[in-house]
């Protein structure tokens, strides 16, 4: 034990970590912050899994023999619709210049008749030539 200068009084201990009486709390995450996180995990991991099958997918039909364009976007098409939870879609390929129709899914008859006949030229006058002005 030490001593102060010679005297027989021992020196007290202090302690360098802040006030006395103050306590830290280590509590963890609650179970209910748990169940959410694990919820949410459970759902990326479900959209993953869905991307996923969905990338296996398109790429099987390109790596087979019989390759055509007009099936493959068709298949991705389909997919976006899927993946992106909507009601329907179009992809339109460039050609001198100008947007047409390559493949839609969901659109009605007569909505798909049209598109299939349109060149969209880039410009704000519609949703396609505004993209196209953005590349």
């Amino acid at each position: 034990m030490r001593h102060r200068g010679g005297s027989e009084q021992p020196v007290k201990k202090r302690r360098a970590n802040g006030p006395k009486g103050r306590k830290v709390s280590t509590a963890g995450p609650s179970v209910a912050d748990l169940q959410e996180q694990v919820g949410a995990l459970t759902r990326e991991l479900k959209e993953a899994r869905e991307q996923q099958t969905a990338t296996a997918d398109v790429l099987k039909l390109i790596s087979g023999s019989a390759f055509e364009l007009g099936s493959v976007l068709q298949t991705v098409v389909r997919t976006a619709v899927r993946l992106c939870r909507a009601d329907q879609a179009t992809i339109y390929r460039e050609e001198n210049g100008e947007y047409r129709w390559a493949a839609d899914y969901s659109l009605a008859p007569d909505y798909a008749r049209i598109e299939r006949n349109v060149r969209i030229r880039p410009g704000v006058g519609t949703l396609v030539g505004r993209v196209a002005l953005s590349q």
